[in-house]
């Protein structure tokens, strides 16, 4: 199967609009304006995911498709959002949250905006699409994803059945295979931070069914070539982190590593309002584009205090030395694509930045802009076990360059 880059925008704009029906449909069903701030594809890891999940308080509404297309829908609210919305649907339900009224009612919920959200990729590809019963299911640690998507798809004999299998579902199928292709939006209503999201995991089959709809062109890029990128991102991340370990002593892991496709205004709304310092660099090569390394304040401090202990008082010297490990965490995040790509990548001296961190990369997009009204973001965090600092590195390649580097990745055509 291929991807293009019209088909991305096609699955993009499908995804919002189906959004905003859901969004109009919560706000007449409570009262509450909502609107759609970010419509986002990801390339994600199920792991990835999962603790996307993992890491919220969320509970969560999930409904199972087939017809045109298969897979599930998931309708992921924050815990004290669901109460205020479930109240306002079904007076009382917020006395007692776990009770089996507030339960129904935010399944009811869930079934008016995810089947608003489905009926758009039906009337696109004008075939029909049944939708499951909805389940609610709440997430925690020993939750995985699988458990968000077990159970009956649409269909008499549910998504088994209805594909002859008798056992997994094909999404679930992917699902133990890694890398999953996930329509992400997220929506939140006036005035509120907190919102929720809905994310559509359809199957390989289902996307396929999409692309040949929204029509393939000449640039239409492997999807193994996107599983491969995003394996390269994965594995520069790892080797970012061995840096920054070996440069602080502080042990690190990678938390995050994963690949978007975002509208290029969407990309300062995917970053967070508080403050963060760190450097901004670009890169050049195959491919060339910008990339932020940002620290929270207190992980600026504390890398700076590994770096160069009793430097209290010299703040130039403390901003030197978030510099300098702003530099050689890029290095480390680059140079595994340059090693995967058979290229050279260079770098520009860091800037040190001190400022929110959707105003640190807006100018960064602003220059993407000038040619490109979509933006592949890479977004990896790399924390320690202690939570002593967390960096946060995003990526903004060049989208010519960057179809450059896909057709490095490109697997090699079979042989007629």
């Amino acid at each position: 199967m291929n991807l293009d880059i019209q088909s991305l925008r096609t699955f993009s704009n499908l995804a919002h609009s189906g959004a905003e029906e859901a969004a109009g449909s919560l706000t007449t069903l409570t009262g509450f304006d909502a609107r759609v701030t970010v419509t986002k594809i990801e390339m994600a890891t199920r792991d990835d995911v999962e603790r996307e999940f993992r890491e919220r308080d969320l509970v969560t509404v999930h409904i199972g498709f087939s017809g045109a297309i298969a897979g599930h829908t998931i309708l992921a609210f924050d815990r004290d959002r669901a109460v205020e919305l479930v109240d306002a649907l079904v007076p009382g339900a917020s006395d007692d949250p776990d009770s089996e009224l507030a339960t129904s009612g935010l399944k009811e919920l869930g079934n008016i905006m995810l089947g608003g959200f489905i009926d758009g990729w039906a009337d696109f590809l004008g075939e029909g699409i049944d939708i499951t019963t909805p389940t609610y299911v709440e997430l925690d640690a020993n939750r995985s994803l699988r458990d968000v998507v077990d159970g009956p798809a649409a269909g008499d004999g549910g998504a088994a059945a209805a594909n002859g299998t008798g056992g997994a579902t094909p999404l679930e199928t992917e699902l133990d295979t890694g890398h999953v292709l996930a329509f992400r939006n997220h929506l939140e209503t006036v005035n509120e931070e907190a919102g929720f999201y809905i994310y559509m995991l359809p199957t390989h089959d289902s996307v396929e069914t999409i692309v040949d709809a929204a029509g393939e062109d000449n640039d239409a890029i492997p999807v193994e070539t996107f599983t491969s990128f995003s394996r390269m991102i994965s594995e520069g991340a790892g080797q970012a982190s061995e840096d920054l370990t070996a440069m602080t002593g502080i042990d690190t892991s990678v938390d995050v590593s994963r690949l978007s496709f975002v509208p290029v205004e969407g990309v300062p709304m995917e970053l967070t309002d508080e403050a963060r310092r760190g450097v901004v660099l670009e890169f050049m090569g195959t491919p060339s584009g910008y990339i932020a390394i940002l620290f929270d304040h207190d992980s600026a401090e504390s890398v700076a205090d590994a770096l160069m202990p009793g430097m209290d008082a010299d703040p130039a010297m403390r901003q030197s030395a978030i510099q300098e490990i702003g530099n050689i965490v890029t290095s480390g995040f680059l140079d595994g694509w340059a090693n995967a790509l058979e290229t050279t990548i260079d770098i520009s001296p860091p800037t040190y930045v001190d400022d929110i961190a959707s105003a640190i990369v807006d100018p960064l997009v602003t220059e993407l802009a000038r040619t490109q009204d979509y933006a592949f973001l890479i977004d990896s965090a790399i924390v320690t076990p202690d939570e002593t600092f967390t960096c946060d590195i995003y990526a903004l390649p060049d989208e010519r360059e960057l179809r450059a580097a896909f057709d490095q990745l490109a697997p090699e055509p079979e042989p007629n």
